[in-house]
């Protein structure tokens, strides 16, 4: 085995102090990682893209994914080291904090099965207030809810020992304010329609105005990395600190780390302890073992939920199928009756009609019975004219031949 394989050295490149293993191909890490049975067992059964991710850290090719379970545990656990957890949320909250105590969970944390949930820790820090902070792969539904149950656990522990602590004396105004922060890898899509936005923080507030200066016992800050590697996309001197820890968190590209410590040196250190983990080659296939079971149960969880989404689109869209079947089945019912409706005036119209066509023959017979027998009176006066003429006639010539004949009496009547 040649020097260059069998231990692992620090990337130096000459422009940027990247500290990241190097070697120099996959064949030189698989020689490594067959030295040891179980660490090679563990890599063969290692699905082709966690391979291509760990021989791609070895070569020096990327970065290890921060928000993989076991390197966020050992880089944030703020036991041994709690100066990078104090620095981070420095930086969310925008002022110093120190943290003085971590508070165990156990026995006390909400049960969730198969939960996306990286790390969850509880800290207490120097002004008495408390933040826990999570950091999740995948966001879960109803984040809003869930938020309020895991605050209002830890209000409802700190009141139980401060009521205990101050007996008769206790009053609600020792009670301290709980931040709950939570960074999601992978945000839900409700998260997405604040454009250019990836930080949300929610506080309590009345709509009169009233306690303006109090936003309660909580407040709530989500982070999404997802929205935040799309927005930002360059990190300098000029950056926020929150953005250079957001920038850690969510980027294994080369030239992003190279600026990242470039413009905030603090980082380099960290990066060296990523570096590290291939010095045991075991502690890395553990953590990466480890991570393909988290990996695992969480694509069943999301299996399980896009199978429940899917049953409820279907069972919404049947719905909505019931409700537009009733709709055109009453809107049909409705075409029907008015159907009838316009057939029956239609026929009253016909009937009408009819009954009008036959009025109308009726007075045109009426009219020619009355015009013939005004003809027939025309032709019977025109007679009785012709023969009253006649007569009278016949009358003159009577009258003629008497007065001719020595009548000279008119007579009284004819």
């Amino acid at each position: 085995m040649s020097k260059n394989t069998n231990s692992f050295s620090p990337f130096q490149p000459s422009s940027h102090a990247v500290p990241l293993p190097a070697f120099p191909s996959k064949e030189s890490v698989e020689e490594l990682l067959r030295q040891q049975v179980t660490t090679w067992e563990i890599y063969s059964e290692f699905p082709d893209t966690l391979k291509q991710e760990l021989i791609g850290f070895c070569t020096g090719k990327h970065g290890l994914k921060i928000t993989y379970d076991p390197v966020f545990r050992k880089i944030f656990n703020p036991s041994p080291c709690p100066d990078r957890l104090e620095a981070f949320l420095s930086a969310i909250l925008g002022r110093t904090v120190r943290i003085v105590s971590v508070i165990p969970r156990e026995g006390t944390q909400l049960n969730e099965q198969a939960s996306f949930v990286v790390m969850d820790v509880l800290v207490r820090l120097d002004d008495g207030s408390y933040a826990n902070v999570e950091m999740q792969k995948i966001g879960y539904n109803f984040p809003l809810a869930r938020a309020d149950c895991y605050v209002s656990d830890i209000i409802m522990r700190q009141y139980a020992q401060v009521r205990m602590e101050q007996g008769p004396s206790f009053s609600f105004q020792n009670l301290h304010k709980v931040y709950c922060i939570i960074l999601m890898e992978k945000s839900p899509r409700e998260f997405h329609t604040a454009k250019g936005r990836y930080i949300h923080r929610r506080t309590a507030s009345f709509d009169t105005d009233i306690y303006s200066n109090s936003s309660g016992l909580h407040e709530d800050i989500f982070i999404c990395l997802d929205s935040f590697h799309y927005i930002v996309h360059n990190i300098t001197k000029d950056s926020s600190k929150l953005d250079a820890w957001l920038t850690f968190l969510s980027t294994t590209d080369i030239e992003t780390i190279a600026s990242l410590i470039d413009a905030f040196p603090y980082f380099a250190s960290i990066y060296q302890e990523i570096a590290a983990f291939t010095k045991k080659p075991e502690e890395l296939m553990n953590m990466l073992s480890e991570e393909l079971y988290i990996m695992t149960k969480n694509l069943e969880r999301i299996m399980v939920t896009d199978l429940q989404e899917e049953v409820n689109t279907l069972l919404a869209e049947r719905d909505a199928v019931k409700t537009e079947k009733d709709a055109i089945e009453a809107e049909r019912d409705t075409v029907k009756a008015e159907r009838d409706t316009i057939k029956a005036e239609r026929d009253t119209i016909k009937t009408e009609r009819d009954n009008f066509k036959t009025e109308r023959d009726t007075i045109k017979t009426e009219r020619d019975t009355i015009k013939t027998e005004r003809d027939t009176i025309k032709t019977e006066r025109d007679i009785l004219a012709s023969e009253k003429a006649i007569t009278e006639e016949k009358l003159q010539k009577v009258l003629a031949y008497a007065k001719a004949h020595g009548y000279q009496d008119e007579p009284a009547s004819l």
